[in-house]
């Protein structure tokens, strides 16, 4: 069985994300519960969650936009489980 994420809204409403390619990480949080603190660590350490950023100079480690694909997030979490992630 995979995981479906699903966003709560600040009205309670809750919404499917299928419908979403790319999220960013604060969503990532609220979906998944996986806190921003620890997906930045991930990414600085070169493990954790596939991230894709978006326009950030060729060479450089800084500037950019970080960009979760939820299909690329969805097939991790069902592969490796949540349980490896902290």
């Amino acid at each position: 069985m995979g995981w479906v994420a699903y966003s709560i809204l600040q009205t309670g409403s809750i919404i499917n994300m299928s419908n979403k390619k790319f999220v960013r990480p604060k969503d990532i949080e609220d979906i998944f519960s996986i806190k921003v603190s620890t997906l930045s660590k991930q990414r600085q350490g070169k493990y954790g969650l596939p991230y894709t950023v978006v326009g950030r100079a060729k060479n450089k480690n800084r500037g950019g936009v970080i960009l979760y694909n939820v299909d690329e997030v969805n097939d991790y979490l069902n592969k490796k489980g949540r349980s490896t992630l902290y």
